[in-house]
């Protein structure tokens, strides 16, 4: 494909910048943060990691029960956090008999024990897992629980679960234990009594039921087994949508413009396609069956950066091929060896921006990393500085492009042909056949005579005549000279000179001018042998009598 076509597709092609205008119209709305809170905080990866990290050391038995008398119990119920911790261990095993030993099942309704005790365990770690992350450090150690926190001293407040717009209380209650009356934690059963109707607005979707019931209670960063292949199939079945979508987008543009390059049709129907999928993932997912953990695993926006970049990197790879077009049009061979290591240096960066965005949502402090870099590269760059001026030379070659690949040149005091331009430094093969590598950054500031972009070659010969030379004989040959020059195809028209040009040490000085219409350096040779010949012919036809230098310094 010409470059005209290219530009034109590019340019003038109202579906393609109707296709980017849609993506980077919704791109925007995704990728702002929408991340978990808790306790006002938002919630990410790293933080539930540390939380978790936190609370494995925090929860051990040991650590508290001699310290504060916590009561021996089989369960781990003698202080609240550990309480609570029980619970949730129970939860994410899946062993929801272990679970309802930290439920308080008395004086329940009976439409709520109609439930089940096993269920409403389960529907509690339903509607936690949809709305609240505990962050266990954030429970108290002591047996009696915190002490001024507005509530009655055998209560203890988890935390709050948004239900119609109102703020239900998740709270742990100091009860007695059945078998002796020692005080235990357990959850309450006022919290009990309100799980049904915080499951019926929590609960998962039918398909996710389904699954969360199978499916083995195995997870990955807080998330579920089950969640992750739900996720995974709806993002399997997204990408066959856009598939079907950027396919037809790609055999419409075709129909329209026939001469469509193939790489243009490949990122669409392949980059594109997977940020499309991506976006309606995110846009269109169902809420119901997205918990805390799973909003702050999708807020490092994994597969939306990696689209993104293999967009731009896609995009990037046919900007270099219609721009390699565009500098051989241009006659701009050496710009195209530019490409590859612009394209390379502009991907780096992208890939780097991409990284420190991942990072920062992912809750790690990426401006930490960045200036721990600026120090190191800082030292990079004092250490490359001479590198770096080497890579700016060639940069400059290639785009002014006073030498091409193959040129004569003289530089400096030299001459020989340029074999190569490389990143650091430029390689001339002299007239003896040695090589000479000359640094960019020193070879742009040399005084440059390109041979090579001669449109013709000067004939200039240097011609003494004795200074017994008659008049008649040098108007005659003179005459004879330039009848011969014009009368020869191979020496242009314009300028052509042959005159007697002054008096000298050496003898008569002849001034001749005259230039051969070649830039081949061998045709030239050839040609001017045979002038050099004729020449010498009419000097003797004339009797005209060549001045050597060395006589006359002789004499």
């Amino acid at each position: 494909m010409k470059l005209a076509q290219h530009s034109t597709f590019f340019y003038h092609s109202p579906v393609t910048l109707i296709i980017f205008l849609f993506i980077f119209l919704i791109s925007p709305n995704v990728l702002s943060a929408q991340p978990g809170k808790h306790n006002g905080e938002e919630l990410s990866i790293k933080s539930m990691l540390e939380s978790k990290e936190k609370s494995q050391k925090n929860t051990n038995p040991y650590d508290y029960t001699d310290e504060y008398d916590i009561p021996q119990d089989d369960f781990e119920r003698g202080q609240p956090r550990s309480a609570i911790a029980g619970y949730l261990r129970a939860m994410r095993a899946g062993d929801l008999a272990l679970a309802t030993n930290y439920l308080d099942y008395r004086n329940l309704s009976e439409k709520t024990l109609s439930v089940g005790k096993e269920e409403l365990a389960r529907q509690l770690g339903v509607v936690l897992n949809r709305t609240l992350w505990i962050d266990l450090n954030s429970i108290s150690t002591l047996k009696e629980g915190l002490i001024n926190d507005n509530l009655p001293s055998y209560r203890e407040l988890v935390g709050q679960v948004d239900y119609q717009g109102n703020n239900i209380d998740i709270l742990l209650q100091r009860i007695p234990r059945a078998k002796d009356k020692v005080r235990i934690w357990k959850i309450s059963n006022a919290t009990v009594e309100k799980i049904p109707r915080l499951f019926k607005r929590y609960s998962y979707s039918p398909l996710g039921e389904f699954l969360a019931k199978k499916l083995p209670a195995i997870d990955l960063f807080g998330v579920m087994l089950w969640q992750w292949l739900y996720f995974t199939l709806m993002m399997l079945i997204y990408y066959s949508v856009a598939k079907v979508f950027t396919w037809l987008t790609a055999f419409s543009l075709k129909r329209v413009y026939h001469k469509v390059s193939n790489d243009v049709l490949s990122f669409i129907k392949e980059p594109v396609a997977l940020l499309i999928a991506v976006i309606f993932a995110r846009s269109f997912r169902d809420e119901a069956n997205v918990t805390m953990a799973v909003r702050a695993v999708t807020e490092g926006s994994t597969l939306l950066i990696v689209a993104w970049c293999w967009l731009c990197f896609r995009f990037i790879d046919l900007m270099k091929i219609i721009l390699a077009e565009k500098f051989i049009a241009q006659d701009k061979p050496l710009a195209v060896y530019l490409l590859r290591p612009a394209g390379t240096v502009i991907k780096i960066i992208i890939f780097s921006i991409a990284a420190l965005n991942w990072l920062e949502n992912l809750g790690f402090n990426a401006s930490t990393l960045l200036a721990g870099l600026g120090i190191g590269g800082l030292a990079i760059a004092l250490a490359a500085q001479k590198t770096v001026e080497n890579i700016i030379g060639a940069i400059t070659l290639y785009t002014s492009a006073p030498i091409k690949i193959g040129d004569f040149c003289r530089f400096g005091n030299s001459f020989g042909v340029v074999e190569e331009i490389g990143l650091r430094s430029t390689r001339i093969r002299t007239l003896d056949r040695s090589v000479i590598y000359v640094a960019n950054a020193k070879f742009i500031d040399m005084n440059l005579e390109n041979y090579s972009e001669r449109e013709k070659i000067a004939f200039r010969p240097k011609i003494f005549l004795a200074p017994s030379t008659r008049k008649e004989n040098l108007e005659a040959v003179l005459e004879a000279i330039r009848a011969m020059l014009s009368d020869n195809e191979m020496i242009a028209a314009s300028p052509q000179r042959t005159h007697f040009k002054a008096y000298t040490i050496y003898g008569l000085e002849l001034d001749i001018l005259a230039y051969v219409k070649t830039t081949d350096f061998d045709v030239f040779l050839d040609e001017i042998n045979q002038l050099n010949l004729n020449i010498l012919a009419l000097l003797d036809e004339h009797d005209c009598k060549v001045q050597v230098m060395a006589e006359r310094v002789a004499e």
